[in-house]
């Protein structure tokens, strides 16, 4: 039997590539909240009717709404059975052999890192700052996951403000100092805001359960103020009935098609949603959610895989043809939909004490978190973001 070796190490090289791709556009797009619209894609037509119920209780339910302030890093933080504190991020607490999360101080971080051959010095002198005050803030058990939101002391700027930012690419936050929240953040060396709780005994961060605008069993009693993220107001909601309407006639329309699409893929269910994801993340960074189904053809014969993978991708997608634009079809339904909740949020919050603003000076929140999902403008928020990552 006669072996192409230069045409099967090609083959090996491209199929290396999409898997370092791959995982670069996971590390980029993975959280552990989703987007309403994109449940399409991880779930077909109960993945929608599910984003839209999300939609219509959060207008039964506002005061569950909390705010997705954009801090980072996100960290973990508690004490495990034996009551010991550890502060981790997520990879180090969803560790498989349990050694991410037997991390007790400063240093033991720092050896973590150093045993596994990596430097995040910068992290290292944030985490020796903070330890101390998250410490003596928690004297319970279980754990907390929340996102810093600065490092260093506040002072009033030029305006009477707070100001800060903690995601390079993301929002700067500014807070009147006479406010409750204000009045916190005073004197503090860090801010943190949490959103989740994680039993004692779990197992990864899967069984994380939301805070619901709380903090907790926490105390605010030390160097680090502990941010809940409640909104500071209840927002009053009105449903666009029409809009409703039109996502219920796509997923009527497109959804035995979707599910058709999804579920018969011929690679894993995962890597076949993030096709669609990465790639609606890609039309987010230009700001053009126009000619989605077509820039998608475009976009997939442009991905490194090997030949093999391709034909077969291909061979289903025009099959299947119906169902890519009853997907992009009931995604769009769903975004407009939500986008109607996300801007009368934004507008509620045009009041807060606190107030986020984009890098060209567009005043907004990074978004919002009700039933489980975040409400996100994309086209604001997430555009900026991801276009600083890539």
């Amino acid at each position: 039997m006669d072996i192409n070796f230069t045409e099967s190490l090609r083959q090996l090289t491209d199929f290396l590539r999409n898997i370092e791709q791959l995982h670069e556009e996971e590390e980029l797009t993975k959280a552990h909240v989703e987007h309403p619209e994109d449940l399409v894609f991880s779930g077909g037509s109960q993945g929608a009717t599910r984003a839209i119920t999300a939609i219509t209780d959060t207008i039964k339910n506002p005061k569950a709404i909390t705010i997705k302030w954009d801090g980072y890093p996100a960290l973990i933080f508690g004490r495990g059975p034996d009551g010991k504190f550890s502060i981790m991020d997520k990879h180090m607490f969803n560790k498989k052999d349990g050694t991410g999360r037997l991390v007790y101080s400063p240093e033991q971080f720092v050896k973590y890192d150093m045993d596994r051959g990596v430097d995040r010095s910068q992290l290292h002198q944030l985490i020796a700052e903070i330890w101390p005050g998250l410490e003596k803030s928690d004297n319970g058990k279980g754990y907390y996951w929340g996102d810093l939101l600065f490092s260093q002391p506040l002072e009033p700027q030029q305006d009477g403000l707070y100001h800060f930012r903690a995601n390079p690419n993301g929002i700067t936050y500014t807070v009147d100092p006479n406010s409750e929240i204000g009045q916190e953040l005073t004197g503090k060396q860090a801010a943190i805001v949490v959103h989740q709780f994680i039993p004692v005994n779990a197992m990864t961060t899967d069984e994380a359960t939301p805070l619901n605008g709380t903090i907790g069993n926490l105390q605010n009693n030390s160097n680090v103020a502990i941010v809940p993220a409640k909104m500071p107001i209840t927002p009053k909601l009105k449903l666009n009935n029409r809009l409703v309407t039109s996502a219920n006639s796509s997923i009527s329309k497109y959804g035995k098609a979707v599910d058709q699409l999804m579920s018969t893929a011929p690679q894993s269910a995962s890597a076949f949603q993030q096709l669609f994801t990465t790639y609606i993340n890609k039309k987010i960074v230009t700001k053009d959610l126009s000619n989605l189904v077509d820039g998608f053809y475009q976009y997939f014969q442009s991905r490194p895989m090997t030949d093999s993978m391709r034909n077969k991708l291909s061979q289903h997608l025009e099959a299947n043809k119906a169902g890519v634009m009853g997907a992009f079809a009931i995604w769009i339904a769903i975004y407009n939909l939500k986008m109607s909740i996300v801007n009368q949020l934004n507008k509620a919050a045009e009041t807060a004490p606190v107030q986020g603003y984009l890098q060209d000076g567009t005043r907004t929140q990074e978004g919002f978190v009700s039933q489980g999902l975040k409400f996100v403008d994309r086209m604001g928020f997430s555009a900026q973001n991801l276009a600083g990552q890539r």
